[in-house]
């Protein structure tokens, strides 16, 4: 056999060999890279720190509503039909005075969290204040000290600064939720969202309305219109073009702004019919006025919100635009929010008393204590009889 031919053979040998040590290499990468996924996917699933936020508050919240407010069923529930021993000691270590039961601290800030999200008054960051004792005081700077010229040997003018005093009290907020028992039965992640949703778009919408237009009587805060100073109000102009619009959008800025507010977090709130006035409105070269920095969530620099808790129909088809510093707005909360269930309790569904028991479902009882305040009046504007309509 001559050399070539036995190089030859050598080589194709060789190349085998390394061919299938590569092939044997890449499997086991593949498969280490699988692996890697599959464990990754795997911590995700079991890591509570990347559990979507508020499902330990929703799934603790049906282990209540499971047990019929009752703690002891509730934990037993949660321990026999899911295995969730994180919910168990939650529920034997909560509070079940008046038959029902606290959601634990840092469930019910998460909760919170996204509650800040749903309700516009919340999500433009006002102040936050605990009042662990349901009341809080503030000390308020009502007038300031005065300065003059005098002239030699003459007395100097005595001035003294005045001061005044905010309280708020706590106010309580609750909140009914009928919940079908199948639901209650099976254990499901999209169970627990449900249930915390449908908490967190209750209080949302309720708060709301307080929030910004309650006038404080029948136990309820009040409001971002009563607290605004009747001279911080005005009339939208009546004739409704980009020209006057923009004139009262300016004015709004001009009230905070002669008052000496300080702008630390002013943000707008109106009605979604508001806002697509703002969006569509165009100027005389056709382009769009407001519209690219609306998409950006500015309005003139400064954030908004709109809701439909902010009417369109006063006196006829008339809404509101409110301008606010919300660094002044203080919103006092007392307490975890309480949760209490029922599978017997009757209800009121808007137009008709309903039976939970004939209906099979077990009506959950949310209830919050909180107040609003403001640190300075001056920090709200509030444009009236606004007819901007797309």
């Amino acid at each position: 056999m001559k050399k070539e031919d036995i190089q030859g053979i050598i080589k194709e040998v060789v190349g085998d060999i390394l061919a299938e040590q590569k092939e044997r290499e890449h499997e086991s990468s593949v498969k280490g890279q699988l692996d890697s996924i599959m464990a990754a996917v795997s911590r995700q699933k079991t890591d509570p720190e990347r559990e979507e936020r508020g499902l330990k508050a929703g799934r603790f919240m049906r282990a209540v509503c499971a047990g019929k407010g009752d703690t002891e069923k509730a934990a037993k529930f949660a321990k026999n039909q899911w295995g969730d021993g994180e919910v168990v000691k939650a529920l034997e270590a909560s509070d079940a005075a008046a038959g029902g039961v606290l959601i634990p601290q840092g469930w019910s800030a998460d909760l919170i969290e996204l509650l800040r999200e749903r309700s516009v008054v919340r999500s433009m960051n006002p102040t936050v204040v605990p009042m662990p004792n349901g009341t809080m005081q503030f000390p308020k700077l009502t007038g300031g000290a005065t300065a003059g010229y005098v002239g030699e040997s003459y007395n100097l003018p005595l001035t003294a600064p005045t001061f005044g005093q905010i309280n708020l009290t706590w106010k309580k907020l609750a909140c009914l939720i009928p919940i079908s028992n199948d639901l209650l039965r099976f254990a499901s992640v999209s169970a627990d969202t449900i249930v915390r949703d449908d908490a967190i778009a209750a209080m949302a919408i309720r708060e709301d309305q307080a929030f910004l237009r309650s006038d404080g009587s029948q136990f309820a805060p009040k409001g971002l219109l009563y607290w605004c100073p009747t001279a911080n109000k005005f009339n939208a102009n009546g004739t409704v073009n980009l020209a006057n619009v923009t004139a009262d959008l300016a004015h709004a800025i001009l009230h905070l702004r002669n008052a000496n507010c300080r702008m630390i977090r002013p943000g707008w709130i109106f009605a979604p019919r508001t806002e697509m006035w703002l969006m569509q409105v165009r100027d005389t070269n056709g382009n769009f006025a407001f519209r690219d920095e609306m998409l950006r969530g500015t309005l003139w620099g400064f954030p908004y919100a709109s809701t439909t808790e902010i009417p369109i129909n006063l006196t006829s088809t008339y809404s509101e635009v409110y301008l606010v510093d919300f660094a002044d707005v203080l919103l006092g909360e007392a307490n975890s929010l309480m949760v209490s269930a029922s599978d017997t309790a009757a209800y009121y569904d808007g137009s008709a008393v309903q039976a939970s028991f004939s209906l099979d479902q077990t009506v959950m009882r949310l209830i919050a204590h909180h107040d609003l305040g403001m640190r300075h009046d001056e920090s709200i504007t509030v444009i009236e009889q606004v007819n901007w309509i797309p």
